[in-house]
This record gives C-alpha cells, sequence and structure tokens, in this order.
C-alpha cells in the first residue's frame, strides 16, 4: 500500500465538498478508465472468491461428507451462512465509516476479509466433519461481506455524480461475470480436492490486492468521526424508514424485485422437469445455456442503462422500465409450454434484470442518509435487500405452486411478476432524486 498521508481536517459536510470532491482533492487520485477497470475487477474478484463455493464447490464438498443428507446439509449450511452475510454487511461497512486507521477506512477490511475469507475457503476444503464446514462457510460470509461492504463505499466516497450510472452499470454485471468465471474455474481446477477452493479465492485476492495497492485514501483522525462503541453494532443494523423515506422504497424496490428473481431462479430446474417434462440431465443442458442468455442479458442491460442514465442523468425511470421488463419475462415463463418460450422469457427477464442492477446503486447512493459519515453502512443495509429475497422466495414459493392441482408454476411465475410490479410502483415513491 503506498504510505499514509496526514490527517485532513475539515470534513466533506463542514467545507461544502462532497466526499468524491474532498477525496480527489486531497489525493491528487480521481476517478478515469483506470480506477475504474481496477475497482470493478477487485469486485468481480471478490465475487468469484464467494460465488464459486456458493453455487458450485460447497454443495460437491458436502457432498463427499455427508452424501446421503447433502440436500439438507447444504440447506443447514447455506441457510446458516445467508444470516451471516446479512449482518456482517451493514456492520462491518459501519467499522469501516468509522475506522481512524493509518492505512485509511476502506483498504484495510478489504485487504483484510479478503484474505481471511481465503484461508477460511481453505478450511472447508480441508474440513474432516460438516461442522467445520459450517464454522468454515459462516466465517467466510463474515469475511468476505466485510471486504464488499468497504469496496461497494468506494461508489458513494469516491466516484462523481455524473459517473455514478457507468460505473454502477458495470458493478451491476460483476455478479454474472464472477459466477461465470467461477463454474469456468472448476471446469479446470476439477470438483476434488483443495484446488478448487483455492483456485478462485486466490484470483479473488490478486485482484483485490492490486486495487488496494492502487487506491489512495487519507486517514481520518479521532476527531472526525464517532467515537466507537460495541453497543453500536445494533444500531449499525437500521435505518429508521420513517426518517429516510427515499432510502426505504430504494430499499423496498429492490427487496420486491430480487424476491421475483430469486423465485426464477430457485425453481427454474423443477420447472423444466415438472412443468415440461424434461429429465434432469436434459434440465441441466438446458439451464446451462439459459444461464447463458441472462449472463449476457446482464451484462448488456446493465452497462447500456448506466451510461444512458448517466447521459440523462435521471435514474428512477430505468429502475420502473427495468421491473417491468423483468416482470414481462415472468410472464412469458408462466405461460410458456416449451423451452423456447422458458428461454424468450429468460432473455426478456435478463435484460430487465441488467437495466435494474445497471442503475440501482446509483439511485440508492443519490438517497443514502448520511453518506459523508455512513455510507459503508448504508450501502451495506442496501445489500440486505439482495440477500434476504434467497431465504424468502423459498418459504412464500409452496403457497403459490399449492394453487389448484398440482404444482402450479403458472402461479408461481406470474407472482413474481407482480412482485416486479410492486417494484416499479416502489420507486416511484422516491421523491429527492429523477
Amino acid at each position: 500500500m503506498s504510505a499514509p498521508a496526514p490527517h485532513a481536517a475539515p470534513a466533506a459536510a463542514d467545507s461544502g465538498e462532497t466526499a468524491p470532491e474532498r477525496s480527489a482533492r486531497l489525493t491528487g487520485q480521481r476517478v478515469g478508465g483506470g480506477f475504474t477497470a481496477l475497482y470493478i475487477l477487485a469486485i468481480i474478484g471478490v465475487w468469484i472468491a464467494l460465488l464459486t463455493p456458493a453455487s458450485v464447490t460447497l454443495s460437491l464438498r458436502i457432498a463427499d461428507l455427508d452424501p446421503d443428507n447433502k440436500a439438507s446439509s447444504l440447506a443447514l449450511v447455506a441457510g446458516v451462512g445467508a444470516i451471516f452475510a446479512m449482518v456482517a454487511n451493514p456492520v462491518f461497512g459501519h467499522f469501516s465509516d468509522r475506522c481512524t486507521s493509518r492505512w485509511g477506512r476502506r483498504r484495510p477490511f478489504i485487504i483484510t476479509g479478503a484474505v481471511v475469507g481465503g484461508a477460511s475457503l481453505v478450511v472447508i476444503g480441508m474440513a474432516p466433519s460438516l461442522p467445520v464446514v459450517l464454522v468454515g462457510w459462516c466465517l467466510t460470509q463474515v469475511a468476505l461481506n466485510a471486504a464488499m461492504a468497504a469496496l461497494i463505499a468506494v461508489l458513494p466516497d469516491r466516484v462523481p455524480k455524473e459517473r455514478r450510472g457507468t460505473v454502477s452499470g458495470l458493478m451491476g454485471m460483476t455478479n454474472q461475470v464472477a459466477t461465470v468465471s467461477g463454474a469456468f474455474l472448476v471446469t479446470v481446477t476439477g470438483t476434488q480436492g483443495l484446488t478448487m477452493f483455492v483456485v478462485p479465492s486466490l484470483l479473488g485476492l490478486v485482484l483485490v490486492v492490486v486495487f488496494v495497492f492502487y487506491l489512495r485514501e487519507i486517514p481520518r483522525g479521532k476527531d472526525e468521526v464517532a467515537p466507537m462503541s460495541w453497543r453500536e453494532i445494533p444500531r449499525s443494523m437500521w435505518i429508521n424508514p420513517l426518517r429516510h423515506r427515499d432510502f426505504a422504497w430504494a430499499f423496498v424496490s429492490r427487496f420486491l424485485v430480487w424476491t421475483g428473481k430469486a423465485l426464477l431462479l430457485t425453481y427454474k430446474t423443477y420447472f423444466l422437469m415438472d412443468h415440461l417434462g424434461y429429465t434432469a440431465d436434459q434440465a441441466a443442458s438446458i439451464l446451462s445455456w439459459a444461464m447463458l442468455v441472462l449472463a449476457v442479458g446482464v451484462v448488456v442491460g446493465s452497462n447500456i442503462s448506466g451510461w444512458l442514465s448517466d447521459k440523462l442523468q435521471r435514474r428512477k425511470i430505468f429502475i420502473a422500465v427495468a421491473s417491468l421488463v423483468f416482470g414481462a419475462g415472468m410472464v412469458l415463463i408462466a405461460l410458456s409450454s416449451s423451452v423456447t418460450g422458458f428461454v424468450v422469457g429468460i432473455a426478456v427477464a435478463s435484460v430487465g434484470q441488467g437495466i435494474y442492477v445497471g442503475v440501482d446503486y446509483a439511485l440508492v447512493v443519490s438517497v443514502l442518509p448520511n453518506s459523508e459519515t455512513d455510507a459503508a453502512k448504508g450501502m451495506g443495509l442496501f445489500n440486505i435487500a439482495n440477500a434476504l429475497p434467497q431465504s424468502v422466495a423459498p418459504a412464500i414459493a409452496p403457497l403459490f405452486l399449492a394453487m389448484g392441482s398440482g404444482s402450479n408454476y403458472a402461479a408461481l411465475y406470474l407472482s413474481a411478476a407482480g412482485f416486479a410490479l410492486l417494484g416499479a410502483i416502489a420507486v416511484a415513491f422516491v421523491k429527492s432524486t429523477r
């Protein structure tokens, strides 16, 4: 890391500068193409380290250790890990906001989270029993979500308003790029042994380290931040929705749309098997192509919408349109009676999802409470709207599937469309930004 700079006193709120303006003036580092590229690669790196086990290798490791109960064991490990992830995001974001390290506010959490997360994945790869896997996965979720909370806060910290849509668009595709990259890495490392955990975590760590060494931060003095206390941990999990209604509506919008997305992703395999009549092997082959279509749609939609929202300096209209387009994709899937209709629905939904993720970070930054002092806490709380639907969707899906006789997948995906429509309505209540 570069040598720490002297403390700089006046805070942005006192001088009238925004956080990005203050950082650019004090560090001499502006957000250009190089900064943005390294920043996006660092986010992809953390996602690769986290999503590769979440989507592939964790289930393989559990199957090795507990082949007879692998489904229930995976549900337990993933469910408990998700709880730790939801708590870690805002709590470590809050700690990052209050950090007075000589290396800055964000860098210590980014690098430490990546290192501890990588070490925790090694623990999983070497685990002799399921309880050790559970402990390793919880540590992984805490560490990598701590790193992600600090990384995401770089957007309000450093990126000027006129570039936030473009950067948000690039951020929106990182999840999909990491998922595809992780799947490719597993084909290279194989599906046995420690390597399938070590390689993704090492790649993620390299990408994070490059950005951390490039990033310049001005350390804050203890007189510039509120004193730390363990009693602040519960407060870090809360932003008053009545006092900060725009942030609350942005949160609700993402939660609703992401609940629709979770319903799609959680039950897509069963839809192909139970509704369209394909075997498990046939469904897996279809899904490999469908997920490629999904990834392409998200990448294209996020980058175009992010760039265009900067040009127009408008965010809400993109969120509303994205929610409606995603909902239209869900309707097409609900009404489909062939794999062609399913894939077309996936394609439409992916464009809607891409448009949404291309703009929603830029939108929430503009309504973030106390963005000069509590950016990481606020962004961490906003990220709960990503994680919570993964638990809510499986809980409510049986209610829709039970409508009528048999498994009613049409009702399930029409309900997903309904959640997306409600998400479009929710964003209309955001008043302080366009």
